[in-house]
């Protein structure tokens, strides 16, 4: 795993953290997708997908990395959004598994508190989170501040059936 963005031209690669990446723009799919099929069903497809990817994203760099603590796999984690342009984020943790997490995003490449925007931000962190945790979670809240441009959520554990 390399710790860096890696563009080669020659094979039309664009590399992440040593994982291979397409660049897109990510509002324009957020909202093509919104008005397709509509806020709730994009938002469940989106959350599926981006759900799913951070948990077997996060179960590949635990595999590379078996001996990092839980702050030095958010710290990875944080840098891969990071690089891979989706901003600048903080995860908060709580003192107990009963309290919520926070994640916030300055200056996100998406913004929305509904639809496939919400998800496509919030639900790659929910699978990330679940993964290192070992508890399931969901999504709770989630909100922008226009003035300071920053997209928070609360992150929650799922209550049981």
């Amino acid at each position: 795993m390399t710790n860096d963005l890696v563009w080669d031209k020659e094979k039309g690669e664009l590399r992440i953290l040593g994982r291979r990446q397409t660049a897109m723009t990510p509002q324009i799919l957020c909202s093509h997708l919104d008005s397709l099929v509509g806020v709730k069903v994009a938002e469940v497809i989106m959350n599926n997908l981006e759900y799913r990817s951070g948990k077997h994203e996060t179960e590949m760099f635990r595999r590379e990395k078996p001996q990092a603590t839980l702050s030095e796999m958010i710290d990875l984690l944080i840098q891969y959004d990071s690089v891979s342009g989706i901003g600048i984020t903080k995860v908060t943790l709580p003192k107990n598994d009963q309290d919520h997490i926070i994640v916030q995003i300055s200056n996100p490449s998406v913004k929305g508190t509904v639809g496939a925007a919400k998800a496509f931000l919030f639900s790659w962190w929910c699978g990330a989170l679940t993964t290192l945790l070992n508890r399931n979670l969901e999504i709770e809240e989630v909100t922008y501040d226009e003035k300071k441009n920053v997209m928070r959520c609360k992150i929650v554990s799922r209550p049981s059936e």
